[in-house]
């Protein structure tokens, strides 16, 4: 009789927890709080994956790994996703990195600097990933910053405040050859008014966005436009109508997703021709967009999401809800706000979400350094599983 009744029980607590399983909303991430790993005592602007490894560049000079030791890293470091531990790379640079991007056998970074372990290597280099030695023969020389890097086959696209690449004119939005860096001088896009902040290519196109206020003289295309990867032409089949600062642009399947900073803040979900599918929007700049699994974080300087994707021309929630969202926050595919909320501190927040390829975790960088509204100390680096 009480082997029956156990069975009973058994077979009840089964049900309910499948039904559990059920109704639990699709994307839904498991925890809000990150692993304990290094940090860095100041900015982290970017951070790409090479299979467990986290390289991450920023303004910081000095590392402290999970033991409580410090170690100099100057704008440049690498961390195990998976222990959280500061691995050895450490060259040394004499300013700031915005970029970090691994493609191939390579880690291209990008920035201010002008010297790699006493090389010179103006705004743009790149390190072997199987060795981490500078890679001697490849040297674009940009004449200004750059923000982004794109690498694409036998092409690597360059964007940011320049005026000219390895001596060749083409200001903002430049490519140069995957071998030595040498300017592709084919590739000729008109860039105007403003700065290059992020590259992505997808659809065949390559997508860019920043601080531009047109490309080829129509402001249409400006903040977000999309050009031919191989000649620079605008491509005047995607036309997004974005007319402020775009930090971030993203592509996932046939979608594009781009960071806003401006109208308070946006993530704004997009067709392939341009057409507004649905926006998110916050009390504050959106720095970073990711698509993480069946999920879309954004990251900012922001405190307060809309509850509803409806939103005034300052950003303000048209529905007159916000819900609290520290600095990252997560929606689903149609743009509806989810649960998860680090509560991040910080002025300036997020700057960068990476997703690592596998989509076991998804790495943040930027100025905060506590989590859960203060509860967990975490600076500046945050990897969550």
């Amino acid at each position: 009789m009480q082997d029956c009744h156990m069975r009973r029980l058994i077979t009840i607590f089964a049900l309910l927890g499948a039904l559990f399983i059920a109704q639990a909303p699709a994307g839904a991430i498991d925890s809000s709080l990150p692993q304990s790993s290094a940090s860095f005592n100041d900015q982290v602007y970017k951070v790409d994956y090479h299979g467990d490894i986290v390289y991450s560049g920023g303004v910081f000079t000095r590392a402290r790994n999970t033991d409580g030791t410090f170690a100099r890293r100057t704008y440049l470091a690498a961390v195990n996703s998976a222990t959280g531990a500061l691995l050895p790379f450490a060259p040394v640079l004499n300013g700031s990195v915005h970029e970090v991007k691994t493609a191939g056998e390579y880690l291209y970074i990008a920035g201010r600097f002008t010297e790699v372990d006493g090389v010179a290597r103006s705004r743009a280099a790149r390190f072997r990933l199987d060795t981490g030695e500078l890679d001697t023969a490849w040297n674009p020389k940009p004449s200004a910053t750059v923000y982004s890097i794109e690498p694409v086959g036998s092409t690597v696209y360059l964007g940011g405040t320049f005026q000219s690449v390895g001596g060749f004119v083409q200001p903002a939005l430049a490519a140069v050859s995957a071998v030595d860096g040498m300017p592709v001088t084919g590739f000729t896009p008109k860039v105007t008014e403003g700065s290059v902040r992020d590259l992505q290519y997808g659809h065949d196109r390559l997508y860019v966005a920043g601080a531009f206020s047109m490309i080829e003289g129509e402001k249409k295309y400006g903040k977000l436009g999309a050009v031919n990867p191989s000649t620079g032409v605008v491509d005047a089949t995607f036309e997004s109508k974005v007319y402020v600062l775009t930090r971030e642009v993203e592509v996932a399947g046939d979608r594009v997703f781009a960071a806003l900073d401006g109208r308070g803040g946006e993530i704004r979900a997009f067709t392939r021709s341009g057409e507004t599918l649905w926006y998110q929007a916050t009390d504050g700049g959106m720095q970073t967009v990711e698509v993480w699994g069946a999920t879309v974080i954004g990251g900012g300087h922001f405190d307060k999401a809309c509850v509803t994707n409806h939103a005034g021309p300052q950003g303000q929630c048209v529905d007159g809800v916000r819900a609290p969202r520290g600095k990252l926050l997560a929606v689903d595919m149609d743009g509806k706000l989810l649960d998860w909320n680090p509560a991040a501190n910080g002025v300036v927040g997020a700057w960068d979400a990476t997703a690592h390829p596998s989509g076991s975790n998804l790495t943040v960088g930027g100025s905060f350094t506590t989590f859960g509204g203060g509860a967990q100390e975490q600076k500046r680096l945050a990897i969550f599983d």
